[in-house]
């Protein structure tokens, strides 16, 4: 139910208690669509970071705990924030009735206008969310979403411009609504039209689920139509509906607040102001506050679907690259092939040195027994009339040393391709990986020092960093199992993070991550193998397949060679495993195969 008017009412009582008093110290624009103002409280005495988005898909407002990353030229409205709100105190957090609206009341000391009292106005209103500054006038100094008065359109958004708040569709106040006005309402509804529908389309700040909530405690199905309801019933029904509405109301009014978050199928999925009975417990988390509850949902929400679109993105980016080598490599496959087919024309030249008498003057081909061919047949080979046999069989050998040079040359080259295509599956591999955004970034980093990608370096990530660690596990015999998600942690773990006798793993001639057992030589068990492989599948392209052959030797007896690609070793003195994942033996480790929740 993100934000509908009973969740916006529990927000606010949260804000009125953390902020009020609290005075602006900084303000951040971390992105096109985000705010942060840093809150110095004075008692208790903490730090606060409030986040505002007007996401078209992820709007809303809560604490983060740390500061945000900044563009180093703020943006315009940021400066303006910071010209008119930086210093200032928070005196009030307010919301209008029944409306997805917060009110943050601001005073400010204006070396000119002396103290003065502004508005922030944060408008929860879906994919028009907005962020709006208001004088002490009612009129507005700038907002985050511009919206210039058009046709049709008769509330613009500029600076200058009387703030009007956003339309709000027809329909009873839940402050105000009496068990009259709902019975009344069931009563004229088309007999077709749905209990939750009517609770949602004709009661302010209702939304789908909460609806739904309330008609479960009332005992009745969502889906239930008002003609279902006989006349007899419905002012009993209206009765129990208004009074579950109303007692949920004034609980968040009392600042009776208990937040809940919900997970589906281990994502995150809604946020609710008291304990939703309608929904599973064991899906239900508490958290700590409403602020908190909305930012395990909908900031997980936007990271995942940021990392979703990155990951998108990079892919993209390979798989081009893949069909512009694979395409390179068929074309020198065939130039290979060609060039092979150049021994022929060695043979034309030894025949011709060979039976140079037989070869009339004059002639455009020459037909003569091949002594290479066991059953001595005869060869037709062209000729340049104008040339003598002796001078025709040294163009023959020269075309056969000028291929069999190109040759090498090609044979050189399609092994250069051939590498470019494993290094792209790596990174490949490595993208599908379970990453976060640190470890996301560091391939891209990598990409882009591949060529494979373009845009700067942030400059806050030091040249070559792994992106992250690599990912820890505990074997049942207590050994630790590190594993490389990208190709930076692969030679990290390899070369850094291990002992020379420590077991080291990977698919055979799949692209997948290097996996390591910490044992130091010490004797690791058959179960401790098994997860080791199990780990080495699970993080390769091979996931999904059956009986995959996995290596393991010591880590002394892998190499990088000279100038070799992230992630690409060499390795010897090696035992094979081949193995069908368990998935006993990953949720063991931790991991949720397919269909574990």
């Amino acid at each position: 139910m993100p934000f509908d008017a009973l969740a916006v009412a529990a927000l606010c009582q949260e804000y009125q208690q953390i902020l009020v008093n609290g005075r602006i110290d900084r303000i951040f624009q971390p992105g096109r669509e985000k705010v942060v103002l840093s809150v110095f409280h004075p008692f208790p005495r903490r730090d606060l970071w409030l986040l505002f988005s007007v996401h078209p898909r992820f709007y809303r407002s809560h604490l983060i705990e740390k500061k945000p990353a900044s563009p180093q030229e703020p943006p315009a409205f940021c400066m303006l924030l910071r010209k008119y709100l930086q210093g200032g105190r928070f005196l009030e957090v307010s919301q209008p009735p029944s409306e997805r609206i917060l009110h943050f009341k601001i005073e400010n000391y204006n070396a000119e206008e002396g103290l003065t009292v502004f508005t922030l106005i944060f408008e929860a209103t879906g994919r028009f969310a907005n962020l709006v500054l208001v004088d002490g006038e009612g009129r507005i100094l700038d907002a985050l979403k511009r919206l210039p008065e058009r046709d049709g359109q008769s509330r613009p958004v500029l600076p200058g411009a009387a703030y009007t708040p956003p339309p709000s569709p027809a329909g009873r106040h839940l402050e105000t609504l009496s068990v009259q006005d709902l019975q009344l309402v069931i009563d004229r509804s088309p007999s077709e039209r749905p209990l939750r529908q009517i609770l949602v389309e004709e009661i302010l700040g209702v939304s789908p689920f909460l609806a739904a909530e309330v008609l479960h405690r009332a005992g009745l199905d969502p889906k239930t139509t008002a003609g279902a309801i006989s006349p007899e019933e419905t002012p009993a029904h209206a009765g129990k509906i208004h009074s579950i509405l109303d007692e949920l109301h004034r609980q968040i009014q009392a600042g009776q607040i208990h937040p809940y978050c919900y997970e589906k199928n281990g994502q995150p999925a809604d946020f609710f102001p008291f304990r939703p009975l309608s929904l599973p417990e064991s899906a239900l988390t508490p958290a700590a506050g409403m602020s908190q509850a909305v930012a395990m949902t909908l900031d997980r929400q936007e990271h995942q679907e940021e990392l979703a679109s990155h990951r998108r993105k990079l892919l993209k980016i390979i798989t081009r690259a893949k069909k512009k080598a694979e395409k390179k490599a068929e074309k020198q496959r065939e130039e290979l092939a060609q060039a092979e087919d150049a021994g022929l024309w060695r043979i034309y030249g030894e025949l011709l040195t060979a039976y140079g008498r037989q070869v009339p003057r004059g002639a455009s081909q020459v037909e003569l027994v091949n002594y290479y061919d066991p059953e001595g047949k005869t060869v037709t080979i062209p000729l340049d009339p104008a040339l003598p046999a002796n001078q025709n069989a040294q163009n023959y050998f020269k075309k056969y040393a000028k291929a069999k040079k190109g040759q090498t040359r090609i044979a050189a080259e399609l092994e250069k391709t051939r590498e470019e295509l494993a290094y792209l599956e790596s990174l490949e591999s490595s993208i599908q990986n379970d990453l976060d955004l640190e470890e996301l970034l560091a391939v891209e980093e990598e990409m882009q020092e591949a060529g494979l990608a373009k845009g700067r370096r942030d400059p806050g990530r030091s040249r070559r960093s792994p992106g992250g660690r690599p990912a820890l596990f505990r074997s049942s015999e207590g050994w630790e199992i590190l594993v490389g998600k990208n190709n930076r942690q692969n030679d990290e773990l390899t070369f850094k993070l291990s002992s020379p006798r420590d077991l080291w793993f990977h698919t055979q001639k799949i692209p997948g991550s290097h996996v390591l057992i910490r044992c130091g030589g010490k004797e690791a068990g058959e179960e401790a193998l098994l997860e080791a492989a199990n780990l080495a599948v699970y993080f390769s392209k091979a996931r999904h397949s059956t009986k995959v052959p996995v290596d393991y030797t010591e880590r002394r007896h892998v190499r990088k060679p000279a100038g070799a690609r992230p992630g690409f070793v060499l390795y010897k003195n090696f035992q094979t495993l081949t193995i069908t994942p368990d998935p006993a033996i990953l949720k063991r480790l931790g991991i949720a195969v397919d269909g574990d929740e």
